[in-house]
């Protein structure tokens, strides 16, 4: 009933921004047609009437630059989102930086994302930019990003940054970006021509404009002003109530006025002194997204005035306030993109002072679910193949690492997806690489046959493959084989019985050879001696299952040729007896494993193990996945 009713207030918001969207339209294509008729007087005073088609000229003109604009515009943000507002205003995204404002910027964007229970978007900086603003922009979680000035990082506290960050979060909950994206493309429409010409009249990074350049933009700016001013009263006419209920919402986040309240107190300085400047020609644009809009208060203001909204956050109304440089007394750690949810967890403790376990989990679902959720966003043959391999290798292998950007050359946001792979929950690595190779089963041969030898390249860019990795290679090229041949292994044999007791000495010693070979790294890795002790008693534990209780010891570790004949023949088994021996492995695991528990790369080398031999995941391994949804 609750989603019924959000659904219903968005769709009369944008029913609203559309009628009033068509009265401005209709008003500037008026007032452009009465001038042009009052100018074509001017010049041509004695004329009678005026020439066949004019009106219709100019209405038509004025539809095809707002309305092919919008339409434009609406396009490339529903293709771009959030990432393409960053870009757009010249917003750097922040990953793994060295710099200490940055690296304390995603610190407090985590805690935020957990104090508000909301997705964590892209973190972008825009470095020109000396004011103290912010804003948020996407469609939804998966092209959420947030832009904070290079101003606000090096001018504002830490508790005045989270006052920031979490207006901004406020936006989130309220659910106002999407009716802000919208309004951003039609405003983008109404002002295309004024735009452009500002473009051209802003200086380049050296601050030097050509004098013919910033004539043409001057005629450009003129000939589009009532374009700009229609949307800015657009932009002015749309509810104000939503700054309020974000400030509110920071308030609650915190849990504390004072944050948020010098943040607005610092903005009324700068709008007192240096009238909030923002470098970018098109900040006045998206002024409807930002924190606080540049420029000096006026009547067309799409924001409320900061006075009042810093009466209601901090119960009076205090004076502007100073912003000089932040001299930061500590300097957070660097946090590397496999490692930052721990630090998240900890540093939000300076949100609420009484986080528990369960909230840090929380916190780690919620990043895993982003990350999978971009993951599987990304559709495309090259990109599926290049996020497989990220699965099966060691992402803090700076071989593998390298090897892998050199495969991944020509994608874009390449990183991105090792840092989405890094965020991944380990017990979601093998159901994302199942989900992907059933995928790229159905790519050509020479695809596929491409990617069995890049995952063998990549796994040996160390000089070495381990047994853990060459079964993650054995699966990967068992699961995009010819299902014709994969539907082989699946022939029940006859004559057998339905024990594993019951076995004929030669299927006994594919089963030796394949249990020893496993043993290596189930429950746990070999060491440099050998066996662990829990690999070798799982090793006994499953033999004496075989029937095999006297003295059974694990022979030499089967070479590669050894490994592929003893696989094939177990995959020859009938169709029940493959499940028992999978059973077996799996109890036995787990009656060595510490506390009983199946850690995660036992149970990733288990499930794998279950997809070569294609035998159903007993419940005891199951259990240890997400359930599908």
């Amino acid at each position: 009933m609750q989603f019924r009713q959000h659904q219903r207030a968005a769709h009369i918001r944008t029913a609203r921004l559309i009628g009033l969207f068509v009265l401005l339209l209709l008003a500037l294509t008026i007032t452009v047609n009465l001038l042009q008729a009052l100018l074509y007087k001017l010049i041509l005073p004695f004329s009678v009437g005026f020439p066949a088609l004019f009106f219709e000229t100019n209405t038509g003109l004025v539809l095809l630059f707002v309305l092919g604009g919008c339409f434009v515009e609406a396009q490339r943000l529903r293709d771009g989102g959030g990432p393409r507002v960053a870009h757009w205003l010249g917003g750097k995204e922040v990953r793994d930086p060295d710099d200490a404002t940055e690296r304390r910027l995603l610190n407090v964007v985590d805690e935020m994302a957990l104090a508000s229970g909301q997705t964590v978007p892209r973190v972008y900086v825009l470095h020109k930019e000396d004011a103290i603003n912010a804003f948020v922009a996407g469609w939804g979680p998966e092209d959420l990003v947030l832009c904070v000035t290079r101003g606000a990082l090096d001018r504002l506290t830490r508790a005045e940054l989270q006052g920031l960050v979490a207006h901004e979060f406020g936006h989130i909950k309220e659910d106002d970006l999407p009716l802000a994206m919208r309004v951003l493309s039609l405003v983008w429409g109404l002002s295309l021509v004024h735009g452009y010409g500002q473009n051209l009249m802003a200086p380049d990074d050296k601050g030097h404009v050509g004098p013919m350049s910033w004539l043409i933009g001057l005629v450009f700016s003129i000939t589009g002003w009532l374009g700009w001013m229609a949307g800015r009263m657009l932009q002015a006419a749309v509810s104000r109530q939503r700054e309020f209920l974000a400030d509110a919402s920071a308030v609650q986040f915190t849990r504390s006025r004072d944050g948020l309240g010098n943040v607005l107190r610092k903005l009324w300085h700068d709008q007192q002194v240096l009238a909030g400047h923002m470098r970018h020609p098109a900040a006045g644009m998206v002024s409807y997204l930002l924190m606080n809009e540049p420029g000096a208060a006026s009547c067309l203001s799409s924001h409320p005035r900061l006075s009042e909204r810093i009466r209601r956050v901090c119960g009076t109304v205090l004076p502007p306030m100073p912003a000089p440089l932040v001299r930061m007394e500590a300097v957070e750690p660097r946090i590397p993109p496999s490692g930052r949810l721990a630090l998240a967890a900890s540093s939000a403790t300076q949100v609420d002072p009484v986080l528990s376990a369960a909230q840090a989990r929380q916190l780690r679902e919620a990043r895993s679910r982003d990350a999978l959720s971009r993951l599987q966003n990304l559709v495309g043959p090259t990109e599926r193949r290049m996020i497989t391999l990220a699965l099966m290798m060691n992402i803090h292998n700076e071989r593998e690492c390298a090897l892998w950007h050199h495969m991944a050359e020509g994608i874009h946001d390449a990183q991105r997806i090792l840092d989405d792979v890094a965020a991944l929950a380990p017990n979601r690595h093998v159901p994302e690489f199942e989900r992907l190779t059933s995928t790229i089963a159905g790519d050509p041969i020479e695809q596929r046959r491409a990617l069995v030898e890049s995952a063998r390249n990549l796994l040996r860019a160390d000089g070495r493959v381990s047994p853990r990795e060459r079964l993650w290679w054995l699966a990967l090229r068992h699961r995009v084989s010819d299902r014709q041949s994969r539907q082989a292994f699946m022939r029940p044999t006859t004559g057998q019985g339905h024990d594993l007791q019951d076995m004929s000495l030669e299927q006994l010693n594919h089963v030796t050879a394949l249990t020893t070979y496993m043993a290596r790294f189930i429950p746990m890795d070999e060491t440099a001696k050998g066996l662990s002790p829990a690999g070798l008693n799982w090793f006994k534990g499953v033999m004496a299952r075989c029937g095999r209780t006297q003295g059974t010891l694990p022979g030499p570790a089967p070479d590669a040729d050894a490994l592929m004949h003893a696989l094939a023949g177990v995959q020859e088994l009938s169709w029940m007896m493959r499940p028992l021996l999978l059973k077996a492995w799996v109890e036995e695991a787990v009656n060595n494993s510490e506390q009983g528990v199946l850690s995660d790369q036992t149970a990733d080398a288990l499930r794998l193990a279950a997809g070569l031999i294609d035998a159903p995941l007993p419940p005891m391994l199951d259990a240890h996945y997400p359930a599908k949804p």
